[in-house]
């Protein structure tokens, strides 16, 4: 049941409706079948999946808070985080480990063959095995108190807005609002309605309609120049209005409960070097990779070299978080070296704050990093990525690129007529400036976006790129 679907259309209000509607001691009840229900709709064998995670990491948390011997408190967390750590190396990594120890051992003169096996990768598992994670790592190092009561702890697994796409919620903030008792306020449905238009016009109208161009041009063997560079461009708003569009919809989805989620993307594009890209772009992602992994490794306190260090495993295993490709591993130890870079430099010459005009050309220079750096990750090899390379600096044919990119007049203008309308969907996101007006103004549009999109039978793919991960 995708955001996007006639399905989750009827689903959402009628959970909102009997979710207010019942007494408080029975909304978890709802609210926790709803969101089994909700996650059974794509495969209902790997529901039993979810539960596993859940009861595993629920029973470490219970066992965290009763013993009191350091040794055995450490013995459960190896467990727990083992359980989840092997849940995603079996889903998400096990035919590339058999793949490499199969060319390991050949290098040593075996003549062992690896067949691929036939594994169905379950939607959300990366998201809500770092979610339990993170909720036993708390509880281990007594930041978060344990939830005693199961059925809360289940809830805050598996919360459907945000289960199979994040944001990765930490128990200290989610839990406490899906305990207390919410009363009904008119405000929170009008803050998620225009939370809810402004995530589905990103999604329907800019990520759908420009995903289409992209996909034009990676089908070909060897674009011209122009292309790749419109590619490159429509990519990066692409990918950025898809997964902002998944959060505003999942935070337009638990504000209807009265819940507030996190905001996962904060205007990354604006961003003067990468470091602060990488604090406004998949915020909740990044906060976990800092807090139990770059943290530990000493990244904040052990000297220069173990920060540089911490770094690099850091984005090395966001890359491999994203997919078992080694495109993915790439793009996180490109985004990990430069960052390394900006570090070294800033040592040496401290950046002068303020003119606009510096402020400008840094943030011009830092989005087409992040833009050359999208190549990889929207590539499907290390080939593809470097013909797209090589090509983007090779003389260029503006007519052959335009050709091959498809882009009409029309679709040109509603390419920039949707990207003019990104400021309003930022007032969309702030319940106070959110105006009835402008609510009605982008239903409106999304209206005639369905009619024009669909009754022009285009192509296009409509699945969450995140869906994947």
């Amino acid at each position: 049941m995708s955001f996007d679907s006639l399905a989750f259309l009827i689903f959402l209000p009628l959970v909102t409706a009997l979710h207010w509607l019942l007494p408080h001691r029975f909304r978890w009840v709802l609210l926790l079948a709803a969101s089994l229900v909700f996650y059974a709709s794509w495969n209902v064998p790997l529901t039993l999946l979810l539960i596993g995670v859940t009861a595993v990491t629920y029973a470490a948390v219970r066992l965290l808070e009763r013993l009191k011997g350091r040794a055995a408190r450490r013995a459960i967390l190896i467990l727990a985080l083992s359980a989840c750590v092997g849940l995603l190396l079996y889903f998400k990594y096990f035919n590339l480990l058999g793949e490499s120890l199969t060319g390991l051992l050949s290098f040593f003169g075996s003549h062992a063959r690896w067949e691929p096996l036939d594994i169905l990768l379950p939607v959300g598992v990366s998201f809500y095995a770092f979610q339990a994670m993170s909720c036993v790592i708390d509880v281990w190092r007594g930041k978060c108190a344990t939830c005693r009561h199961l059925g809360y702890y289940a809830l805050y697994i598996s919360f459907f807005p945000q289960l199979v796409a994040g944001p990765i919620e930490r128990a200290e903030d989610l839990l406490p609002q899906l305990r207390e008792e919410r009363r009904f306020r008119p405000g929170d449905l009008k803050a998620g309605g225009a939370l809810l238009l402004a995530g589905y016009f990103r999604k329907i109208v800019i990520a759908d309609f420009w995903g289409q161009f992209v996909n034009a041009v990676y089908a070909l063997e060897r674009p011209d120049g122009f292309a790749v560079l419109g590619a490159t461009l429509l990519f990066a708003f692409q990918i950025y209005c898809d997964f902002s569009g998944y959060s505003e919809i999942a935070k337009g989805a638990a504000k209807c409960l009265g819940i507030d989620l996190m905001d996962n993307f904060d205007r990354p594009y604006l961003a003067s070097n990468l470091r602060q890209f990488w604090r406004r772009w998949h915020v909740s992602l990044s906060r976990w990779f800092t807090d139990y992994v770059y943290i530990p490794l000493g990244g904040s306190r052990r000297g220069l070299g173990r920060r540089i260090l911490a770094t690099l495993v850091v984005f090395a295993l966001s890359g491999l978080w994203h997919g078992v490709n080694a495109t993915f591993l790439v793009w996180g130890l490109l985004h990990g070296l430069l960052m390394t870079v900006e570090l070294l430099l800033e040592r040496k010459k401290p950046p002068k704050p303020g003119r606009n005009g510096r402020r400008i050309l840094r943030t011009a220079l830092t989005f087409s990093v992040v833009c050359l750096l999208w190549i990889f990750f929207r590539a499907e090899s290390l080939a593809q990525a470097g013909t797209f390379l090589a090509c983007l600096f090779s003389p260029w044919d503006l007519s052959l690129g335009a050709a091959q990119l498809g882009i009409g007049w029309i679709d040109l203008l509603w390419l920039c007529f949707g990207l003019a309308q990104l400021p309003l969907l930022y007032r969309l996101r702030k319940p106070a400036t959110a105006g009835l007006r402008d609510m009605v103004y982008v239903l409106l549009l999304l209206c005639i976006a369905f009619a024009w999109l669909y009754a022009l039978d285009r192509n296009i793919q409509n699945a969450f790129i995140y869906f994947q991960f």
